[in-house]
């Protein structure tokens, strides 16, 4: 982003301290993340949401096979892509 030029801020999502907002002047977005942000461009922003939701599964897989839950037999959890 420029930051000579006042860029305006659109609001896309947000909840608590996480939130994306973007700018339709430069196609700038940022990911706001409590004191973090990651400033971005839509396609980079596609493939941040396909990771995270990859581990979001590979994650409760490894959480509904641990122990605590009954399952004694560990999980083999092979790449997906």
């Amino acid at each position: 982003m420029n930051s000579n030029k006042r860029h305006k801020k659109v609001a896309l999502s947000g909840n608590g301290d996480c939130r994306v907002v973007f700018c339709p002047d430069c196609g700038t977005l940022e990911i706001n993340l409590g004191a973090s942000t990651i400033r971005t461009n839509s396609e980079s922003l596609n493939i941040l949401s396909s990771v995270l939701n990859h581990a979001k599964v590979r994650l409760a897989q490894m959480q509904d096979a641990a122990p605590a839950n009954g399952n004694i037999q560990q999980m083999r959890l092979g790449r997906i892509h």
